[in-house]
């Protein structure tokens, strides 16, 4: 039976914090220095109490459909490209830290101190529109999570979830974007693949299908579509999972997608 998305479920970074602190152990920010951390955006949104009093968030449990603006598409095309240039040691996460206003990241330091950290969350908060004396303003922000052998291994996997506490937001991309991320349609292929072994799962940390069906809302996804890019001469494997009633048989990309799954190859 397809596992359909739980309306009640937190957002995937909140159930990420809390697993990977019991699993892991600690959750640390990122180092930046105190220069940086004063340009990132999401401490300028905060007023002289820390607190976010003049933006309201773009998704909010009140919203009964979320469809992307140009604005939010846009930050959402660049932070996939963010994700796909860690993967591809293009840039480096602490280079990231220092040098993007747009990113933090937020590392799972494991209980035993002689062991690597293999797993990080990265958050990129962006302005959709600045407030007035009349109206708040509106603040976005996306999340994704890579994980890597070791600390001298690059990061290999990264995830990328849209579901926003409620409410699962509608792309509404266009061909151009992939054009633009450089990505090269591949295949596509259903879950049902997965789950009978006529398509490997291979674009995931966990070659179980069980256990990819199990995680978050993995289970949720009805189709898939693969494509392939290279990046500082790496090659990657980017596939978007979508969601049934977002499912279209005739089109060649995916408008709508749910979740987006990448893997650095080689």
């Amino acid at each position: 039976m397809k596992k359909t998305v739980s309306a009640r479920k937190p957002p995937f970074i909140l159930t990420s914090l809390v697993i990977c602190a019991v699993v892991f152990g600690v959750v640390v920010m990122n180092n930046s220095n105190n220069s940086s951390q004063s340009t990132k955006i999401v401490n300028q949104i905060r007023d002289q109490n820390g607190e976010v009093t003049d933006y309201v968030r773009f998704i909010n449990d009140g919203m009964s459909k979320k469809i992307f603006n140009s604005i939010e598409r846009d930050n959402l095309e660049n932070f996939i490209s963010k994700n796909m240039d860690v993967l591809a040691g293009s840039v480096s996460d602490k280079e990231m830290i220092e040098s993007d206003p747009n990113v933090q990241f937020e590392y799972f330091v494991p209980k035993l101190i002689t062991a690597p950290v293999t797993v990080a969350d990265m958050q990129y908060t962006f302005v959709v529109t600045q407030p007035t004396p009349a109206t708040k303003g509106v603040v976005g922000d996306f999340f994704s999570s890579v994980e890597r052998k070791d600390e001298n291994a690059p990061w290999e996997y990264g995830y990328i979830p849209l579901r926003n506490g409620y409410v699962s937001p509608l792309t509404n991309f266009d061909p151009k974007a992939f054009d633009r991320l450089g990505l090269k349609f591949s295949e596509k292929f259903f879950l049902s693949d997965l789950k009978s072994g006529k398509r490997a799962l291979d674009f995931y940390q966990s070659k179980d299908f069980k256990k990819f069906y199990d995680y978050g809302d993995n289970g949720a996804n009805f189709a898939f579509y693969k494509f392939t890019t290279t990046r500082n001469a790496i090659p990657l494997t980017v596939v978007f999972g979508v969601l049934e009633d977002q499912y279209d048989e005739s089109a060649e990309f995916p408008r709508n997608w749910f979740d987006i799954y990448m893997k650095r190859e080689g």
